[in-house]
């Protein structure tokens, strides 16, 4: 058993296509793509008839994607149960297919001249950092008639925008999530929406929101930003800013170490004018499921304010500062500490859409429709959470035996190679042992600095021991019978 074949059922969930052919086709499907995720259909398959068969697949109209992704979905809360609180962590990426012109179904990206879709996702993290799977996510292309309307984006109501993706993913984890299972939503300041506030706080689920806008206060005259900025420092501390690479006009920084101060507040914010008095019902006539959870309309929210400011930032990098607006308590250190630290864990769906992106190549995927590409990509989402989910594992619970991520079928294949002169040990090593040899696989060199492995090493060095273990089958499948016939003569 390769460590795909092993990861096929609990990633997947019970998943029923309607016919047993299909259902059978689909784990054929997921385990290849999980064994090579990196490679072109065509390569991945390695013959014309494998090769059309996947092709078959997710052209077949019967095959819903809606139904792959909700499966995962269901394993997903399955997993979050009796972790007590999980992150939802939300994030919006998009999908560039502008150098394949013949695929149908697309729209315009940000940039211009740049055409593919957009996929929306809900990751669920534990407190630990580890990734527990997809809770939801949504992908869309964007009408041509619809682009250029920037200017006009407050004077529609919302589910003519594409805010209504956020609200969206918050009733779908709320479905998802049982009561036993406190959810908190994290998201960049995009998300910094009143209606998802609204929306949450009737489905008494919990937020942390990094804030966009400086919004009115009930009873004061000052507005969010400097009532929070009078407030006295709550506590100070060494916060280590991880490397940023550059990005269009932002230049990279290293990695570093910010002196930071915290200050929070408690303030009632006022709605959004003028839809203060407006229903949001008769916003969501597409979205029924939202429709009869929303409240009739939107009033003043009290909420708790994080602000993290650095002191005395080095010139020439951009300082640390954080507006976090949260529905969590902020009175005591540790509890801004946790709102803290809960943000930055939301960088981990960042994190999932460049293992999708790099790892999986998604925006490789050479096929005619983009329906078709949707099925491919509700496939690829399951492959791409599970080398996340292994990667940060290995570090959250290092002692743990590997056996909990590596088939007990694997690590012996995996031992051979990195230990050949080494007698099979008696017990399984442990996970970190086990993670950062197969990182090695994929070009990690394990030296005293160079801290621990990374996603695409992991990745790429699953790559190669699946290919070690097929190999391996291989050779017993020619080598046992030809050793018992040796004896037997």
């Amino acid at each position: 058993m390769t460590v795909a074949e092993a990861w096929v059922e609990e990633t997947l969930g019970p998943i029923e296509l309607g016919e047993v052919r299909l259902d059978r086709r689909l784990r054929i499907v997921v385990e290849t793509m999980a064994s090579h995720p990196e490679e072109s259909i065509p390569r991945a398959n390695g013959t014309w008839a494998k090769t059309k068969a996947t092709d078959n697949f997710l052209s077949n109209p019967r095959v819903d994607a809606a139904v792959l992704r909700h499966s995962q979905a269901e394993a997903t809360a399955q997993r979050c149960v009796g972790l007590g609180r999980v992150l939802a962590l939300q994030d919006t990426t998009s999908l560039d297919y502008t150098s394949h012109p013949k695929l149908e179904g697309v729209g315009p990206l940000e940039t211009k001249g740049r055409r593919g879709l957009l996929g929306h996702s809900t990751l669920a993290v534990g407190e630990d950092g580890v990734a527990r799977g997809l809770l939801h996510q949504q992908l869309w292309a964007r009408d041509e008639a619809e682009t250029g309307k920037r200017a006009t984006r407050h004077e529609r109501p919302i589910e003519g925008k594409e805010s209504a993706k956020w609200l969206l993913g918050l009733v779908a984890t709320e479905a998802l999530v049982g009561p036993d299972v406190q959810v908190v939503t994290v998201a960049d300041r995009e998300a910094d929406i009143y209606e998802l506030y609204a929306l949450a706080q009737v489905l008494h689920g919990d937020w942390l929101i990094r804030a966009r806008h400086d919004r009115a206060l009930v009873g004061e005259e000052a507005k969010l930003l400097a009532t929070v900025e009078a407030q006295p420092v709550l506590t100070a501390y060494d916060l280590a800013v991880p490397e940023r690479p550059g990005h269009g006009s932002k230049p990279a920084q290293p990695k570093r170490t910010a002196r930071v101060a915290v200050r929070t507040a408690t303030v009632t914010v006022q709605p959004p004018q003028p839809r203060a008095q407006q229903a949001l019902a008769q916003w969501w006539t597409d979205h029924p499921e939202v429709t009869r959870l929303a409240p009739e309309k939107l009033v003043p929210l009290a909420v708790g304010v994080v602000l993290v400011t650095e002191i005395d930032p080095p010139a020439g990098v951009e300082p640390v500062r954080w507006l976090l607006l949260t529905s969590l308590p902020v009175a005591t250190v540790q509890d801004a500490l946790t709102c803290v630290r809960y943000y930055r864990l939301r960088w981990l769906i960042e994190r999932y859409h460049f293992v999708l992106k790099r790892g999986c190549r998604v925006e490789r995927l050479q096929l005619e429709a983009a329906d078709h590409l949707i099925r491919a990509l509700a496939v690829l989402a399951a492959v791409a959470w599970r080398v996340l989910w292994l990667t940060y594992l290995a570090r959250a619970e290092p002692e743990a035996p590997c056996t909990v991520a590596v088939p007990a079928a694997v690590w012996p294949v995996l031992w051979r190679h990195t230990h050949p002169r080494q007698p099979l040990p008696a017990t399984p090593p442990t996970l970190r042992e086990a993670v950062r040899a197969i990182a090695q696989l994929g070009g990690f060199l394990g030296r005293r600095h160079d801290g621990e492995p990374g996603v695409q090493t992991i990745w790429r060095g699953l790559r190669r021991l699946d290919d070690m273990v097929l190999t391996w089958r291989l050779a017993q499948q020619l080598l046992v019978p030809q050793l018992q016939h040796t004896c037997s003569v």
